[in-house]
């Protein structure tokens, strides 16, 4: 039987997610662990090129980003460093979203589209008649994963109530785990008071859902990217109302895209 390497460099994109998916929360088996490893890598590796396609064009047509210093950022050695000591707490990262972090890095979408994009508003106030939430494509870097858990969880390492014999409970990280957050909700990346785009820790699903999503639930993170950059970054137009047009730089610009 062919690899699902191979069968993804020969364009089975979606089939070979969906059968490493099938293995869900017991995770894909340690014999075919490097080949899902090798597929992730690929898979992110066109994400990256596609991000750094969306950032180019949207740069040249003067999109004012939210956060111009942080828009895209490849993976440093400090994140790299942070992924591998999350995983001494929460365990191995699930297949997607560890190479999502080691090889995508960070990107954020978020700004104002102006006449180009008229509906993706972050300082000024949403159209009332025709509101439309873009949902402007952010993901955090692997530091942020380790700020979060550090935050969230504190100094595993000095002990918890799980190593306490006075204690019968575990504490709340090993008794409900941690949500990781990926990115901020629709709502934050309009500048309102929102929520999270999380993923649950820890889990052995090679490509867990991706909880807050407001576009499409249940949806895992491979699918949220693939629905995202099909509509060039900003996947909320796929729910826009019918009276909505679709703008033209979006039609233009997710043809020229990396399938994956």
């Amino acid at each position: 039987m062919a690899s699902w390497t191979s069968r993804y460099r020969s364009g089975e994109y979606v089939a070979v997610w969906d059968d490493m998916r099938a293995y869900g929360a017991a995770g894909v088996p340690e014999n075919l662990r490097e080949d899902a490893d090798e597929v992730a890598r690929e898979t992110m590796q066109r994400v990256a090129a596609n991000l750094d396609v969306l950032v180019d064009r949207l740069s040249s047509a003067n999109y004012a980003f939210a956060h111009p210093d942080t828009v895209r950022r490849t993976p440093t050695g400090d994140d790299l460093e942070a992924i591998i000591r999350a995983e001494t707490v929460v365990g191995p990262l699930p297949i997607a979203v560890r190479a999502c972090l080691a090889v995508i890095g960070s990107v954020d979408l978020c700004g104002d589209g102006g006449s180009l994009l008229p509906h993706v508003r972050y300082h000024t106030p949403p159209h009332r008649t025709c509101h439309v939430g873009p949902d402007p494509l952010v993901l955090h870097s692997g530091q942020m994963l380790w700020n979060e858990l550090s935050s969230r969880v504190g100094d595993l390492s000095l002990g918890c109530a799980c190593t306490d014999p006075e204690e019968d409970e575990p504490c709340s990280f090993h008794a409900y785990g941690f949500a990781f957050s990926i990115a901020p909700d629709r709502a934050a990346k309009e500048n309102f008071s929102g929520a999270d785009q999380c993923v649950h820790l820890p889990t052995a699903n090679p490509d867990p859902q991706l909880e807050g999503v407001w576009v499409t639930e249940p949806v895992s993170l491979v699918e949220y990217l693939r629905l995202s950059l099909a509509w060039a970054g900003f996947p909320g137009y796929s729910i826009r109302p019918a009276h909505v047009p679709l703008p033209s730089f979006l039609e233009r610009l997710g043809s020229k895209l990396l399938e994956f």
